[in-house]
């Protein structure tokens, strides 16, 4: 037989084992209910809306309305696209500047955060401080193509009869400020030609018009353009990056044109509004690269033109800072204004 003798020493030890169970048993729900206001915050039942600068079949939106299912799977709760369009892009960028900073306004936006900051000098925002980057999303080649009825062929055949022609050949764009009119002017800048800026409210107008003759030359992302110069209503002359794109392997780059400057891509990037809590956006950013590299979504984006480039927020941060700082001089040596 055993006989169990219940001293004082041992009731306090078995007192001393319940109390740092409990203890323990405390941090465990205070971090459960940490991680589920967490979570709650990021999937709120509130709508989450992807706030968009530019119309329906550009870059921006093409990015956009891919990324909403699979990202409201993701949160599990609704995601919409919103095109805010107007003035180059500000009307937008303003919104979600202006938005709540409860993860709910996301900005998904092209390079124009970093171009026309230097052409309106009283925007009620800076694109460094008052945005947090969320993700880099993806990257587009740039073709400069013309209305056919110009006889060239080339960009160098461009060049040559611009130069003769000062001041007559017009170049269509979305509006001032916009990739599509820095580019040009850097173009300008490295041949020393004179081409006449036409801003339309808009890729639509802008496309439409080239086409129609009534503008001579433009640069469009190459999956807005494709298949214009497919049917032979546009003629494609060059396309950025450093090696031909596998959608134009026919097609030469700018820099094997000669004019190496031209050889970036516009980018696509995710932005949320200063004050937006850290979980929140480390969380947007977590589902947001997890989304951008699945094969099914690079599959997606590579049927639009445009290529998957995931990125954190350091390297969004990073890009942003150096395109802000080469567009000004671009914006400077061209004397560009607001409207």
């Amino acid at each position: 037989m055993v006989v169990i003798v219940c001293t004082s020493s041992f009731f306090k030890l078995q007192y001393k084992v319940r109390r740092e169970l409990m203890k323990f048993l405390s941090i465990i729900i205070f971090s459960l209910f940490c991680a589920s206001g967490t979570l709650a915050q990021v999937t709120s039942t509130k709508n989450i809306t992807l706030v968009v600068p530019t119309t329906s079949g550009t870059g921006s939106d093409i990015v956009a309305r891919i990324l909403a299912p699979k990202l409201a799977k993701a949160l599990s709760t609704a995601v919409i696209v919103d095109n805010k369009i107007g003035a180059s892009g500000t009307i937008a960028i303003t919104a979600v500047a202006n938005a709540a900073p409860d993860g709910n306004t996301v900005l998904v936006v092209p390079n124009t955060l970093a171009m026309i900051g230097s052409i309106y000098k009283k925007l009620p925002w800076d694109p460094i401080n008052d945005f947090i980057p969320v993700a880099r999303i993806s990257k587009m080649p740039v073709a400069l193509v013309v209305n056919p009825s110009i006889n060239v062929n080339t960009l160098e055949e461009l060049v040559a009869y611009a130069k003769v022609r000062p001041g007559v050949l017009n170049f269509g764009t979305p509006g001032n400020g916009t990739p599509h009119h820095l580019r040009t002017e850097m173009f300008k800048q490295m041949t020393g030609i004179n081409l006449v800026h036409v801003p339309y409210k808009g890729s639509a107008g802008a496309v439409t018009d080239l086409i129609g003759g009534q503008v001579q030359v433009g640069f469009f992302p190459l999956h807005s353009v494709l298949s214009m110069v497919a049917a032979g209503k546009l003629k494609m002359l060059a396309t950025s990056g450093e090696v031909r794109t596998n959608w134009t392997p026919d097609i030469p780059t700018f820099r094997e044109s000669g004019i190496k400057e031209l050889n970036d891509f516009d980018w696509i990037g995710v932005f949320l509004p200063k004050g937006t809590p850290l979980n929140v956006s480390n969380r947007l950013t977590k589902e947001i690269l997890n989304i951008i590299n699945q094969s099914d979504t690079q599959a997606d984006l590579a049927k639009h033109g445009v290529i998957a480039n995931p990125g954190g927020p350091d390297e969004m941060s990073a890009l942003l800072k150096k395109e802000i700082v080469e567009w000004r001089k671009t914006v400077e040596e061209a004397k560009i204004v607001a409207d």
